[in-house]
């Protein structure tokens, strides 16, 4: 799966083996073990623990 964070104000972060997406009030996790690639554009952002577990 790739994650593709497009949306201005999302935030990608990590919850335990899990990403997490957030965008407003709206929060999405999804497993690590399914994410292949990252592609995040222009108003998203992610934390550094994020990163680490990519």
């Amino acid at each position: 799966m790739q994650l593709v964070l497009n949306t201005y104000g999302a935030y990608l972060s990590r919850r335990g083996e899990l990403f997490q997406v957030k965008v407003k009030d709206q929060s999405t996790k999804i497993s690590a073990r399914k994410v292949r690639s990252i592609l995040i554009s222009t108003g998203a952002a992610f934390s550094s623990d994020a990163v680490q577990l990519a």
